[in-house]
């Protein structure tokens, strides 16, 4: 892959620059001039900015369905200052959620960690059970199986008579000879 982009750089149409410093999520909220209250823990922040950003948003298309087409006149480009102000706050809104959301990364990545080692561990447990039963299995087919091998022996010792036949009769052919 190509090295990271440093420096300013472009996304469909808006200019971007990876050399800013990450804020605070309280400066984030603080930021976006949405009221949290003093000592608000991050998970609030985000809970008030997620509340803040549809009635921020509906602004903002409130002012654009008001937008004039030409610009003729300074109540017209007035307006369309409201209109980038208001782009910017929610703007400003949405850039201070994904603030907050970055500083829980580390606590997702943990988690995800934690989650991918528990399920390894179950499957380890699901792989020993299953080797054991599997021993165990042989473990009775080889005690059967020499139970049955012996059996087999001793039965066939049993049916034999002390000699085997051929020796018998080559033994009875050569004494009388």
């Amino acid at each position: 892959p190509p090295p990271p982009i440093k420096g300013s750089y472009v996304v469909f149409g808006t200019m971007y620059d990876t050399e800013f410093a990450p804020q605070t999520p309280q400066a984030a909220i603080e930021a976006t001039g949405v009221p949290v209250p003093a000592g608000a823990t991050p998970v609030q922040g985000l809970r008030q900015l997620n509340r803040a950003l549809p009635e921020e948003y509906l602004a903002l298309v409130d002012l654009m369905i008001d937008r004039p087409v030409l610009c003729t006149s300074e109540a017209d480009k007035e307006h369309i200052k409201q209109i980038d102000l208001q782009r910017e706050k929610v703007e400003g809104i949405i850039r201070g959620m994904y603030d907050c959301l970055a500083r829980f990364r580390p606590f997702q990545a943990r988690q995800s960690l934690i989650a991918a080692l528990r399920a390894q561990i179950e499957q380890r447990k699901a792989h020993a059970a299953l080797l054991r039963t599997n021993r165990e299995k042989a473990e009775e087919l080889i005690a059967t199986t020499a139970g049955e091998l012996k059996q087999a022996t001793e039965a066939l010792h049993s049916s034999q008579p002390s000699a085997p036949h051929h020796l018998r009769a080559a033994a009875a052919a050569g004494g009388a000879g």
